[in-house]
């Protein structure tokens, strides 16, 4: 397929198929971003508690009191560099309750006011794709584990994290397996808001694929309130090709697997979880290398899962032109 045709063959996604008059209203578009901020707002509080409550309780059942208020101190001590296991799977739950809760929110009451349901932000109401999910956080966590080896290899120094968690692997594999479920759930609620609903309401305006990724991946990247513009432009690049995947694959399944991968890694075997921002520092050249590196690799995931016949049926991916 050439560039051409596959720009125009993007441009027919299936999960842009559905647009509507109402999509297409800007009155509606701006009244709906206040209405869905205010409901994420309340729905992110909620869920926070939710989760707070939660992992108090299953913490408290285990070891007592004691040992779940020592969780708090994730977020009030200030020189606590390297959490606990269990202090990092707190921390994970209550982003994960905040980012569903307010991902839901947000999404529920601007959707209403497009006369859309939630379920068709994450692929047009159809059955959610768990095989392409799942897809997604293979490839893509395949490839990053493999990444990381080589740089290991080269001499990179790394001292994983997930070493740490545990003295023995049925500790440590238990930490990832409750990490990786923890954050597809704050990845699901990213791609909710950012590959569903912004990229439907863009698309209703533009339909150009790449005015769609520059616009998608600049505001993904805007969000995180990163200080460092190197680190800015990895992001931007990593929102836009998710951007890509959604319009491929027809939904927000493979984006959900791929970005959770993408931070599962990271947590597991780079730098652990931590609840200060990220630092200021010099400007890293390399990190544009990387940036590219980062597109090129999930469009390249979104075109094999596309392209490859047996990966496709095993997925249930399908092409734009479905639509």
């Amino acid at each position: 397929m050439r560039m051409g045709e596959l720009m125009e063959a993007v441009k027919r996604s299936r999960f842009l198929a559905d647009l509507s008059p109402y999509d297409r209203d800007p009155w509606r578009t701006v009244f709906a971003v206040p209405v869905g901020m205010l409901a994420g707002a309340v729905a992110g509080l909620l869920g926070a508690i939710t989760a707070t409550l939660i992992s108090l309780l299953v913490v408290s059942g285990l070891d007592g009191a004691p040992a779940a208020g020592d969780l708090f101190s994730v977020f009030s001590d200030p020189n606590l560099t390297e959490p606990t296991a269990r202090q990092s799977l707190f921390f994970l739950a209550v982003l994960a309750g905040v980012n569903l809760g307010a991902a839901v929110g947000f999404v529920f009451a601007a959707g209403a006011i497009h006369h859309r349901r939630i379920t068709d932000y994450i692929n047009r109401g159809q059955p959610v794709r768990w095989r392409l999910l799942l897809g997604g956080l293979v490839l893509v966590g395949g490839v990053m584990i493999a990444v990381t080896g080589v740089a290991a290899a080269l001499g990179e120094s790394l001292d994983p994290p997930l070493w740490k968690v545990s003295p023995n692997l049925v500790g440590r594999a238990l930490y990832a397996a409750m990490a990786i479920a923890l954050l597809i759930l704050a990845s699901a609620a990213e791609e909710l808001v950012f590959r569903g609903w912004l990229l439907k309401q863009s698309a209703a305006y533009v339909r150009d694929p790449i005015v769609l990724m520059v616009l998608n991946g600049l505001l993904f990247a805007a969000i995180h309130f990163d200080p460092n513009i190197d680190a800015f432009l990895v992001r931007a690049a990593m929102g836009a090709g998710l951007t890509w995947m959604a319009l491929r694959l027809g939904g927000i399944e493979l984006g959900i697997g791929a970005h959770a991968a993408n931070n599962a890694v990271i947590l597991l075997l780079i730098r652990p979880m931590t609840t200060r921002p990220d630092s200021p520092h010099e400007f890293k050249a390399g990190l544009i290398a990387s940036a590219l590196v980062v597109l090129a690799g999930f469009i390249g995931v979104a075109e094999l899962s596309v392209r490859w016949p047996a990966l496709r049926r095993w997925t249930g991916g399908s092409s734009p032109a479905a639509a």
